[in-house]
Order: structure tokens, then C-alpha cells, then sequence
């Protein structure tokens, strides 16, 4: 039996017409790059490894892995790529056109002819080679980067970064007439809609048929074992499932009514509205804290005066409760802060675009209990202007930030399901299904 005849006609419409996910050739000794001054097509182009990876060529698309880092270009969203010196290839894609790969000399010729393959895409050169810039390598001082997975909606975009040498006060900028603070007025808050969701890596199926109404305003907790989907349902909820190239979906996903999975629907519209943070902080260690926040601006081809940028720097941390920490030394390496803090300042780069949804994988399982504690007020502090799903397996934070909370199951090498879902007071108070009562009770799990 196929995937597609398992499932219901309303989820079969989600998975129907995607092209194939068969790899065609993996590139072991690669890495994920990154343009970081002027345009690719440009003479000085200069581009930077961003992770060490292994690349692969499927029929949908380029993935690239390393353990739980992961990336993907699907080749109905690139419009070009350009071929540079040393390897590189950058792929230009809406919004996130400066990100790339770098693949081993001596297969770069087979590479390019598996691009080729595609069809439709422009292919650009490189006018003439440039210099590789090795990535800064971060000094013996500082946190080593954590292996968490960097989204692209939340990494680098299509406009060269501002580069910065000097340290200066945001103070020290800002104009006698006030600037216009862009997260003042945040977008209108988004409820989301999961229906009849089905999951797979491969032909193990890990979700069957999930259900669930995550209200706008409010915080949704998703509780269970290990193992049970709740991960995996949650990278649904912003089309980060498709990244892993055997993987496959079926069901709809509605913010405010409209399904996030519509092949009219952009890929990087759908990551604008719904932001992610991550089970282990992942700032982009060597780039500095102001930077860091201001990445997502440059994702979505945001123009803003340095005003702005300051504003908004200024406005996120705050939000995040990082401001009073590293107001002054904004221009040192995001990777120098200590966990807890790495942690605020992704929910500040995520904040940055205004999404109407945050995603949270499990955003305290590495923290001290303090800096835990931090992470809860500010959750508690951003739920009037996004709608919050966290995953966690901390029954007590549960309890303590979300008004409704979802438990998720597996039983006996079964695809994981909700057993119950409801307010949070009453899952935990008076729960209607036996093994909600014993999870909740630490009875197991």
C-alpha cells in the first residue's frame, strides 16, 4: 500500500503533484556558504562557509545535513544559481538568494551538470574568481557553535549585510526626531489550524492523522514522551518537515483560514508569519549581536534607515529581556553570550519580522534553572502580540506559561497521536483519558 492511498482524500491533496525526493548524488567534505558582501554575479563577490555539511541531489531539490543542522533549496523556488570560484554555487531564491553550497573540487563538474538537470533555472558565472574567506574562527574564549538546526528564514538574505567596524551606541545614532519603531505595531494575532496530519521519514510513519485548533493570543503547550511526534509536528506547523529529503506529509496547516501547504503559497511567506527557536540556541556565532537581530530583516529585502534598524534592535531585545544585558557591547559576537542568553537573542532575531506565530522546540532543555526562568517571562511577556506553540517536556513550565496544552502519544511502535487536548488547568486538574492522568502524574514517559 502506498503512503498516498493511506491517507485521506483531504490529506492526499497536500503530498499530490511534488516532485520526487529520490537522491541523485551525495557530496561527502561539503558546506552550506553564505554571500557576505556585495552581489554574487559581482567581480568581488565574497562568500564564507556557514556549516560543514554533507550535500545531497535529489529529484526535488539540493539538501544539505550534518547532524542536526539541516538546509534545503527545492528547485521550484530557485529562480538562478551562480557558479563562483572554489566550488561555490549560490542559489537565488526570493528572499533568501545569498545562501549556497560549497562542494569538493574534484566533483564540481558532476554537480553542476546534476543542477543542469532541473531545468528552467538560470545559470549565471562568476565574472572572475575571488577569495574564499575561511569563516572567523571563534577564540578559545568563547562557546564553540552549537549543532541546531539554522533555519533559513531566519539567516541571511538578499541584501549584503552592512558591514560595521567601529562600535557605536545606538544612542550615539539616533536622530533628534524619533524614528518609527517597525515592531510597534505588530501584525494582528494568528490562530493555527492543524488538520488530519500525517507524517513520515521514509516509509515510518511517526504521525497519524493529528488534529489541532492552537488559538491566537494564547500559549500552546504540546506535551508527551519522547519520540512521540511532538518535534516533528511542530517543524510541520512551518514546512520545515520538507527539509529532510525522505520525508513526506499529509494534512492541511491554516493560518487564518489558508493553508500554509498551497503550491501557490511561497515557502518564505509562510516562514515570515510563523518564526522558529530552537531546542539549542543558534546564533550566527562570528556575527555580532546587533547583526544577529537584524538578519531577519534582511530575509525579508527589508530597506530601514540605520534609525529603524537601531529602533528595532532596541525594541526586540527588550522584548526578548536581553536589552539591559548587551546594550553596551552590541558589536561583540553573538556567539560570546552565555546559553540563556544565546537563546534570547534568537527569540529577538525571530521577533524582528513581526511573526504572528513563534514556534518553541524545547527552548529551556539546556539552560540553568534561571536562565529557564528568564525564558518563561518573556514567553508569558510576548503572548499578547504572537501566538506561542511550545514543545516541552517540563511538566511544570506547561502548567506555568501555556493556557492549552496537547499530549501527545505513541504507544507500542504505533504513528504518535493526541490522546487529549484542552485548557491547561484542566489536562493537568481533572484530565479525561487514564494515560493523560499518568503522564502528567509522572507515571511514566
Amino acid at each position: 500500500m502506498t503512503i498516498e492511498s493511506k491517507l485521506t482524500s483531504s490529506a492526499v491533496k497536500s503530498i499530490e503533484g511534488r516532485p520526487g525526493r529520490t537522491p541523485l548524488a551525495t557530496f561527502e567534505d561539503a558546506a552550506v556558504v553564505q554571500l557576505v558582501s556585495s552581489d554574487a554575479q559581482r567581480p568581488d563577490a565574497l562568500v564564507t562557509d556557514l556549516h560543514p555539511a554533507t550535500v545531497t541531489v535529489t529529484e526535488s531539490g539540493i539538501a544539505a545535513r550534518d547532524g542536526e543542522m539541516a538546509w534545503s533549496w527545492l528547485s521550484g523556488d530557485i529562480e538562478a544559481v551562480v557558479h563562483g570560484s572554489d566550488g561555490w554555487t549560490i542559489f537565488v531564491v526570493p528572499d533568501i538568494s545569498e545562501f549556497g553550497v560549497r562542494v569538493p573540487a574534484a566533483r564540481v563538474d558532476e554537480f553542476r551538470a546534476l543542477m543542469a538537470r532541473f531545468g528552467g533555472i538560470e545559470v549565471r558565472q562568476q565574472h572572475r574568481p575571488s577569495p574564499f574567506a575561511a569563516a572567523p574562527t571563534p577564540s578559545a574564549s568563547l562557546p564553540a557553535p552549537s549543532a541546531a538546526p539554522v533555519p533559513l528564514f531566519i539567516s541571511e538574505a538578499t541584501a549584503a549585510p552592512e558591514l560595521i567596524t567601529e562600535p557605536v551606541a545606538i544612542s550615539e545614532r539616533r536622530q533628534a526626531t524619533s524614528s518609527p519603531d517597525v515592531m510597534s505595531a505588530p501584525s494582528a494575532l494568528a490562530g493555527l489550524d492543524a488538520r488530519e496530519i500525517s507524517a513520515w521519514f521514509g516509509s515510518h510513519q511517526v504521525l497519524d492523522r493529528v488534529s489541532l485548533q492552537m488559538a491566537a493570543g494564547e500559549v500552546t503547550a504540546l506535551i508527551g514522551p519522547s519520540g512521540c511526534g511532538k518535534s516533528t509536528f511542530l517543524r510541520i506547523l512551518n514546512r520545515m518537515h520538507e527539509m529532510i529529503p525522505s520525508a513526506s506529509m499529509g494534512g492541511e496547516v491554516l493560518l487564518d483560514g489558508h493553508d500554509i501547504y498551497d503550491p501557490n503559497r511561497k515557502l518564505t511567506d509562510a516562514r515570515r508569519e510563523i518564526g522558529m527557536v530552537f531546542q539549542k540556541p543558534n546564533p550566527f556565532p562570528a556575527m555580532s549581536i546587533y547583526d544577529n537581530v537584524l538578519a531577519s530583516f534582511r530575509l525579508t529585502g527589508l530597506k530601514a534607515s540605520v534609525e529603524v534598524k537601531d529602533e528595532t534592535v532596541e525594541s526586540c531585545l527588550t522584548k526578548a529581556g536581553l536589552w539591559n544585558e548587551v546594550r553596551d557591547r552590541l558589536r561583540q559576537p553573538g556567539g560570546g553570550l552565555s546559553g540563556g542568553q544565546q537563546q534570547r537573542l534568537c527569540i529577538a532575531r525571530a521577533l524582528a519580522i513581526k511573526p504572528r506565530v513563534l514556534l518553541m522546540d524545547e527552548p529551556c532543555s539546556a539552560l540553568d534553572p534561571t536562565s529557564t526562568r528568564r525564558i518563561e517571562e518573556t514567553i508569558m511577556q510576548l503572548v499578547s502580540e504572537v501566538t506561542i506553540v511550545i514543545v516541552t517536556h517540563n511538566m511544570q513550565q506547561a502548567v506555568r506559561v501555556s493556557n492549552q496544552c496537547a499530549f501527545f502519544l505513541a504507544e507500542q511502535g504505533t504513528p504518535g497521536v493526541i490522546v487529549e487536548h484542552g485548557p491547561t488547568t484542566a489536562m493537568f486538574g481533572s484530565p479525561q483519558d487514564p494515560r493523560t492522568n499518568d503522564y502528567v502524574n509522572g507515571r511514566f514517559g
